[in-house]
């Protein structure tokens, strides 16, 4: 599926309305696709927004979205990669070019886009010069301020293919990984001249109840971040060891635990129901 084609696809799959074959096809497409996935991201931020302000009572201008919707057009065809199909139906709402301003330039750490800033020191004095995850109920982010120069790279879990890197000079890192698919996706973190890594699981945007089966850690913490709706972070050399699993517990730490408790994997819950998973090397 070329990346034209999965466009014309966004609604209907935002809505759950498309055929299996094709939300597999666009599935793919958006795993393997940075710039796609950049794309459906910031589409379903536009829903979101547009869908909160229906609540809201604005008055706006009759001009005010017209020459909103030609100054995005505009900047957007500054980049290589032109104008979103999606964004042209913009232009026919009159509060929509307020929503789409308020998301361009703030797309998820896994676009071409993302944002690096400095930030204020977080509570607790924590260590920034090793990557850290923070979880706030809702949010995934992560964190890194190295104290030399780093280059921090992000790559599918699935297929190895490289999404997005960040070359730090001394900069703080503070982005959200987001996760716009309907099912819950991994993605491979490492700083480059390091041997550790971690493995980050974001749950999709559907609930998905995993029925009992086996299969890899890292197939394990898939089933476990759609089930329980927890993001899930693993710290283990080998992640393709063989467990199984029956989620019959009422959280994902104990589910999580009885999964791994015959393995070298110790289990913990961070704040806000973030799962972390360590093994040894």
């Amino acid at each position: 599926m070329n990346s034209n084609k999965a466009r014309d696809f966004f609604s209907s799959y935002y809505e759950g309305t498309l055929d299996g074959g094709l939300r597999q096809s666009l599935e793919v497409a958006l795993r393997e696709d940075a710039n796609l996935h950049a794309d459906y991201s910031a589409f379903v931020e536009t829903i979101r927004e547009l869908d909160a302000l229906k609540y809201e009572e604005i008055e706006i201008p009759i001009y005010l979205s017209d020459r909103i919707a030609t100054r995005l057009e505009a900047e957007q065809s500054k980049t290589r990669f032109g104008v979103p199909a999606w964004t042209n139906w913009i232009r026919g709402l009159a509060f929509a070019g307020l929503a789409a301003v308020a998301i361009i330039g703030a797309l998820p750490l896994l676009s071409s886009h993302s944002n690096v800033g400095v930030a204020g020191a977080l509570p607790g004095g924590s260590n920034l010069d090793q990557i850290q995850y923070k979880h706030d109920g809702s949010k995934l982010t992560l964190l890194f301020q190295p104290s030399a120069s780093k280059t921090v790279v992000v790559t599918s879990a699935s297929s190895n293919k490289e999404i997005q890197r960040f070359n730090m000079e001394g900069q703080r890192l503070e982005c959200p990984i987001e996760n716009p698919l309907s099912h819950s996706a991994a993605f491979k973190i490492q700083v480059l001249g390091d041997k550790a890594q971690s493995i980050v699981v974001v749950p999709g945007h559907q609930v998905t109840k995993a029925k009992p089966g086996s299969g890899s850690v890292q197939e394990m913490a898939l089933a476990l971040a759609d089930h329980y709706q927890v993001p899930i972070v693993i710290d283990a050399a080998d992640v393709t060891r063989h467990v199984t699993w029956t989620f019959s517990a009422s959280d994902a730490l104990s589910a999580a635990n009885q999964a791994l408790s015959n393995e070298p994997f110790a289990v913990d819950k961070r704040q806000e129901g973030m799962i972390r998973i360590a093994g040894s090397s």
